[in-house]
């Protein structure tokens, strides 16, 4: 099935294709072979003092060298620096950031290593060292965080500098904002880049435009390959390019991180999935159903884990169903590896701006239209942890497996449900 038609009569039914069950894995490798290779990383980390810290001579330069990854090492700090200024672990930066660890604490980045990336990653730890580096790339992208690092020869050692509860923690603030021991965040309320004393904890910080700058959020939230059908498998970060909320001067972080706030909420909030859509009623002939793209700044839902169900029942007068199963839709992109090449199995996802109306003939007897709109955001890994733990698994991934499972099963939230009267 191709992209969503403007008006869609037929059902759809609601099911999670078994052979996405390697998704996560072959995500991560994929993006891995497909993206530019980093750097060999010496372990010890570049020079740590205040005049050896990384320079950038233009906006496009920061963008460029920012986000090689893995994060090169910090280094030392300095030897006259207190415990909780040289420390890389969020808590430390709480310390004085106690709102922004507060909000960070609640969010995906926080759990980024999370129970269903590890329940997996654990099988590989010793016998697939690559495999387990190239999903931190993203999931924990510090140095520090990996348990091997790279050597000049292009092969992996033991790394003495990893620490796994820093690992545990999964995109932390350092992975954001600090490069050889040197902070770095965004250019003051009134757009200046402040100016601090010598004695300021951890030397200041210096302050540019691009943590305010959408292609900062792009090095996670936008892959060069894979593209099945020409889109990348995450592309959200070309969605909004090429939407009126880049012509409007509208960034991610101007949805995503609201008041300067660290919470990025998305796909898990019912309120932010309730800001990014339009839902009203149709006059008839049928009863139809139209949803509007109105908020979000690229795609709904943008990615290929998450998936959205519509569904619409037929009341009879006295409001009992009339037929055992609901008229459904679903709004998600399907994707597939086979044999090391993804094909895209279909995509009915809105985009923006976009509206989709979703229609059904009214049968005989029914008075009142019932809409629901469900979303599951880990949709995909539902079906994934499922199918991983009816194999045969180590206890330990088990355990984690089963975690991820429960709390993916308890992800999925109702967003809208209406009754109204059918007209003719």
């Amino acid at each position: 099935m191709g992209p969503l038609a403007p008006n869609i009569r037929r059902r759809m039914p609601v099911v999670v294709d078994r052979r996405l069950l390697l998704l996560p894995i072959l995500l991560c490798l994929s993006i891995a072979a497909c993206s530019d290779p980093s750097p060999a990383i010496d372990a010890e980390g570049p020079a740590s003092r205040t005049g050896d810290a990384p320079t950038y001579s233009s906006l496009e330069s920061f963008v460029a060298d920012y986000w090689i990854r893995p994060i090169p090492a910090q280094g030392p700090a300095p030897a006259d620096w207190p415990e909780v200024e040289a420390s890389l672990l969020p808590e430390a930066c709480g310390t004085c950031h106690t709102q922004k660890l507060a909000d960070w604490s609640t969010t995906i980045h926080a759990g980024a290593y999370s129970a269903g990336l590890s329940g997996q990653l654990v099988n590989w730890e010793q016998s697939s060292p690559e495999t387990v580096r190239s999903c931190l790339v993203c999931h924990a992208p510090l140095a520090e965080q990996s348990a091997w690092v790279g050597g000049t020869d292009g092969d992996l050692s033991p790394n003495p500098t990893f620490d796994r509860d820093l690992r545990d923690r999964g995109i932390t603030c350092a992975a954001c904002h600090l490069r050889g021991r040197q902070r770095y965040g965004p250019v003051l309320r009134d757009g200046s880049a402040g100016s601090f004393p010598p004695e300021a904890p951890h030397n200041g910080a210096n302050r540019t435009e691009f943590f305010s700058d959408s292609r900062f959020c792009s090095g996670c939230h936008q892959f060069e390959a894979p593209a099945p059908a020409g889109k990348s498998i995450q592309n959200t970060y070309q969605e909004w390019r090429v939407s009126r909320w880049a012509d409007e001067g509208v960034s991610c972080q101007d949805c995503h991180m609201p008041d300067r706030r660290h919470l990025w909420r998305g796909i898990h909030d019912p309120e932010m999935v309730r800001s990014a859509l339009s839902t009203e009623w149709l006059d008839g002939p049928g009863i139809r159903l139209r949803l509007t793209n109105s908020g979000a700044g690229h795609h709904f839902p943008t990615y290929v884990t998450p998936e959205v169900v519509v569904e619409i029942t037929q009341l009879g007068v006295d409001r009992t169903a009339l037929e055992s199963r609901p008229a459904s839709w679903l709004v998600a992109r399907k994707v597939e590896n086979r044999d090391g090449l993804w094909v895209e199995l279909s995509d009915t996802r809105i985009g923006v701006d976009e509206a989709v109306s979703f229609e059904v003939d009214a049968l005989p007897g029914a008075k009142f239209a019932r809409a629901t709109i469900t979303v599951r955001p880990d949709a995909v890994y539902s079906s994934v942890f499922a199918q991983f733990l009816r194999g045969s698994l180590p206890d330990t991934s088990r355990v984690l497996l089963s975690e991820a499972a429960g709390a993916a099963g308890n992800s999925p939230f109702v967003i809208f449900d209406e009754t109204v009267p059918i007209t003719r």
